[in-house]
């Protein structure tokens, strides 16, 4: 059941915004726009928490954003995407990113801390494909220094939109710096979200620099595109998916705090050929059919005879994925978070029958 808390961690911004818009290097949203049309709600001043956005029902639930509709067959769907709680914000912004006619939603979820590299956002994108249907994706970056939540190009001028997804770490002095690096260029297309490994970085490096405040003791580092890890949700269309979930494993409570030590022998750490069991058994895992073990839960999408269902960036998305365990659903695998091991970023159920 849905509250009306006035709690200020339930504020939420809803704002429209047009491609139309485009004004070099700020990207394709437009903050004039924003500031005459956003509206507020969830705050002490006023408590709904239903609006709508469009065609698009919005409910604000607990810790997240219910996004409701129907597609154009009329079937239901139903996407909940992560909201910030506290004192920071979550800000909603529509265009068409993939330049298919059909506007998009993006909810850019502003973090709040101290220190530096304090501009962490995760942004959780719902593009509409050509039938009307929703297509999440959830990527963490920083936010840039202006109003936008995310930098935005369109440096091929195909109408479509380039995302600069960059991260930010200590610098080596002590007390000051931070330490930027582009961490991929991805391209919206057909509803999802492509890795570019663009030869030539020196635009979107550009667009960094300009879009971030670098003091004398901060650095942009180089990046190296053949090293980014594929964080994409386009699937691979060849044939059907083929593997199932056989297995959900939670934490264990045995790895709860932030440090494991190897056994002491003799008085002495014996950290030769140790490895710390918290490395595999600390994480939610996902147990493949064919014996792969995928490590935290992925943006789920869940397709049957009702409609579609989303859970995107939740902690807690055990029921549909305990729902896909026990219909034995083939499901097909989308991007990678850790270039490592099994990380995926999109984890897609449907029964066979359906296309």
């Amino acid at each position: 059941m849905i509250g009306t808390s006035t709690d200020a961690a339930l504020v939420f911004r809803l704002a429209y915004s047009s491609w139309a818009l485009f004004q070099f290097p700020l990207g394709w949203l437009s903050g004039p726009t924003i500031s005459r049309r956003h509206r507020r709600s969830g705050t002490p001043w006023n408590p709904r928490t239903h609006l709508r956005f469009g065609r698009v029902q919005v409910v604000l639930s607990g810790d997240d954003i219910l996004f409701r509709g129907r597609d154009d067959a009329g079937k239901r769907w139903q996407a909940a995407l992560p909201v910030s709680r506290g004192i920071a914000h979550t800000a909603v912004w529509q265009a068409d990113f993939d330049h298919n006619s059909r506007q998009d939603l993006l909810v850019a979820a502003y973090s709040f801390s101290n220190g530096r590299c304090i501009d962490e956002i995760t942004l959780s994108f719902i593009l509409f494909n050509n039938h009307g249907q929703p297509v999440p994706w959830v990527v963490q970056t920083r936010s840039p220094s202006s109003n936008m939540p995310a930098i935005f190009a369109d440096l091929n001028h195909n109408g479509r939109a380039e995302l600069v997804v960059t991260d930010c770490t200590y610098g080596d002095s002590p007390r000051f710096g931070e330490d930027r690096r582009i961490t991929g260029v991805y391209e919206a297309k057909d509803a999802a979200w492509s890795l570019v490994k663009s030869a030539n970085l020196a635009p979107y490096t550009s667009l960094v620099r300009q879009s971030h405040r670098f003091d004398r003791t901060d650095v942009l580092l180089p990046s190296i595109p053949v090293e980014w890890t594929d964080q994409g949700n386009r699937f691979n269309p060849s044939g059907s998916p083929s593997v199932h979930v056989v297995a959900l494993k939670a934490p264990s409570e045995n790895c709860r705090g932030p440090i494991h030590l190897p056994p002491v022998v003799d008085g002495r750490l014996q950290v030769e050929g140790w490895h710390d069991p918290c490395d595999v058994q600390g994480h939610n895992r996902l147990e493949l059919s064919n014996g792969t073990v995928c490590y935290d839960w992925p943006t789920v999408i869940l397709d049957d005879e009702s409609g579609r269902e989303i859970v995107a960036g939740s902690e807690h998305p055990e029921r549909v994925l305990e729902a896909i365990l026990d219909r034995h659903l083939p499901v097909s695998l989308a991007g990678q978070r850790d270039s490592k091991r099994c990380s995926p970023v999109v984890l897609w159920a449907f029964p066979p029958r359906l296309p």
